[in-house]
């Protein structure tokens, strides 16, 4: 390449399960969240990051056309959020006749349809499963025998859907009609090396997919063929989501995750848990706006603004 890769801030937050992360091209705002410790992050590039504290696991996001709120997995099912506030509109729950799943990652489509997928905690026997929440706001289930749903993602055009299945370390790609939601033809397209689990994903301008790989250090750029492209080593075990973003969306954003390092006889390094921040040559694409509005009852305007000055941030 003619241009290095560069680190160029690190956010102190010691995350114990950093998630979720995008880009509001908007508002000009990152956001993401540590799901085991229930906070939701916001930040622009001044200062340290804001924290709002959620009622539930919030396990992934998308963002939506009323400004404030989010569409939502929680643990337990799909709502609507507005964290400045706290305010939460339930939609539909999901596996509650299953002990040992919960939701995971998530994202909203190049159409505006949200999607996510659960996973299986404790060494569950039990299958998780591909949802996508529906314009009647219930939740279809699309893909099952899954054991960690993560990556999800699509191509520039909308005709090529990403999954991974982080447990069985296989990236898959589908064919995608982007007008019904449908996909087919799914195949696996990359499996991640002995200790390289796929985790969050996106795609960049040129439709190549990036991919964060848990217990590897590392974040993988691949082309649309497959090849492996590109490595960035990335200054912590567990690298857990990624993004493009920044006023050129040429920043790529990567949160990690601190969570079971102690349990594995791991010395805790000072960056495990951190959002890192890179300089890149490439570009991203904008974060698509999820099509579902609210409930008309549940319109406020008054509400509080999600703003990294409203709440001082308490990380470490």
């Amino acid at each position: 390449m003619s241009k290095a890769i560069q680190l160029v801030q690190q956010l102190k937050v010691g995350n114990s399960l950093g998630e979720g992360v995008i880009w509001d091209h908007r508002q000009q705002c990152l956001y993401w969240t540590d799901i085991l410790a229930k906070q939701f992050y916001c930040w622009n590039f001044n200062g340290q990051p804001s924290q709002y504290p959620c009622p539930k696991r919030l396990c992934s996001f998308g963002l939506t056309q009323h400004q404030g709120w989010l569409i939502a997995a929680f643990d337990n099912g799909f709502a609507f959020f507005h964290p400045a506030s706290g305010q939460v509109i339930p939609l539909t729950q999901v596996e509650t006749n299953q002990q040992h799943t919960r939701m995971n990652d998530g994202r909203v489509d190049r159409q505006g349809r949200f999607w996510a997928g659960t996973m299986c905690e404790e060494n569950s026997p039990q299958c998780a499963a591909l949802y996508r929440l529906e314009d009647d706001y219930q939740a279809k289930k699309m893909l099952d025998d899954v054991q960690i749903a993560n990556g999800l993602c699509w191509s520039p055009d909308a005709k090529t859907m990403y999954f991974a299945d982080s447990a069985r370390q296989v990236i898959s790609r589908s064919d995608f009609n982007p007008q019904s939601g449908e996909f087919k033809n799914s195949q696996p397209w990359i499996t991640t090396a002995s200790g390289a689990f796929p985790d969050g994903s996106c795609v960049d301008s040129e439709g190549f997919l990036w991919n964060a790989q848990w217990g590897s250090a590392t974040v993988k750029r691949y082309h649309p063929n497959g090849q492996l492209v590109l490595t960035v080593d990335i200054p912590c075990e567990q690298p857990s989501c990624i993004c493009f973003g920044g006023p050129n969306l040429n920043h790529l954003f990567v949160t990690s995750a601190a969570k079971g390092l102690h349990s594995k006889g791991h010395s805790l390094g000072s960056s495990d848990g951190d959002l890192f921040i890179y300089h890149t040559p490439f570009k991203g694409l904008h974060e698509s706006i999820c099509r579902l509005t609210l409930p008309a009852q549940s319109t406020n305007n008054d509400l509080p603004k999600i703003t990294t000055k409203s709440r001082k941030y308490h990380g470490q």
